[in-house]
């Protein structure tokens, strides 16, 4: 489904540091009164402007506003604030943030957001629905994907049976799950997309009867989607590949990489 294309004005009324390499900030807004309950886990379009701040007011003819995508992480419908969860990105051995200049407009904002700041945010939008009943369950997500992954687990069936993978930046970061007892957590500490789909194709599959819910870096998802292919275990109504971020691209160099990539399968 397509996200709602009327821009919504949304007011910080809390931000805070989530766990070592995760921030949430907390956005009130009327629009988000009339949300769903099944907006939870929908991924929104915050706007910024092209110089890197928040005012899209005065954008010059011809121009757009940037925008970048994230998952609505809470949602309290009573109060009309929703959560956003962003990850701090490293880039360099001194750990630091990356620059809006680099592309990291969101997470520039993230860190230096306060309270009573305003921004516009498109959507929501749904992702694609997959059926998780199954023999034998995959989840798979990095850093980016844990508010996602999140709401999907908290709808597994309390008799799954299966793996989930997660890429975690440090141990700091282990989101706090209560898991199917059939379902085996894997952690990989680390920042290379590569130590995640290796540790998921080390993983063994028991069954034909297979769901895959994968959510990472494009290389990543890449090498996670043909291992489970080479294998036979992909049925489309039971998979969910998609990548989040490509290494080294902005969000807007890897849209079109995405983009190729998707026309590529079809």
């Amino acid at each position: 489904m397509k996200p709602n294309r009327k821009p919504k004005l949304a007011t910080v009324v809390n931000t805070f540091e989530l766990s070592a390499n995760m921030q949430r900030v907390i956005l009130q807004g009327e629009d988000f009164k009339s949300l769903q309950a099944t907006d939870l886990g929908g991924y929104i379009k915050l706007m910024f402007h092209p110089e890197g701040h928040t005012d899209i007011s005065n954008i010059r003819e011809g121009e757009r506003p940037v925008m970048r995508t994230y998952t609505i992480s809470e949602l309290d419908l009573d109060s009309g604030q929703i959560a956003v969860d962003f990850v701090k990105h490293e880039v360099d051995e001194k750990h630091k943030i990356i620059s809006k200049e680099q592309g990291g407009y969101a997470i520039h904002w993230a860190m230096n957001v306060k309270v009573g700041d305003t921004i516009s945010i498109g959507g929501p939008g749904t992702s694609q629905v997959i059926d998780l009943n199954a023999q034998q369950v995959f989840m798979v997500a990095d850093m980016t994907a844990i508010p996602a992954i999140t709401e999907k687990l908290n709808k597994l069936d309390p008799n799954a049976v299966g793996h989930v993978v997660v890429q975690l930046s440090s141990p700091q970061d282990s989101p706090n799950w209560n898991l199917p007892v059939g379902m085996q957590l894997h952690t990989v500490i680390g920042h290379q997309p590569t130590e995640l789909s290796d540790a998921v194709t080390q993983l063994s599959i028991d069954s034909q009867d297979v769901a895959i819910w994968c959510a990472c870096e494009f290389t990543a998802m890449k090498a996670i989607r043909t291992h489970f292919n080479n294998q036979d275990a992909i049925q489309r109504e039971k998979s969910y590949f998609s990548s989040y971020w490509k290494q080294g691209v902005t969000e807007d160099g890897h849209k079109v990489i995405k983009r190729e990539d998707a026309e590529s399968l079809s």
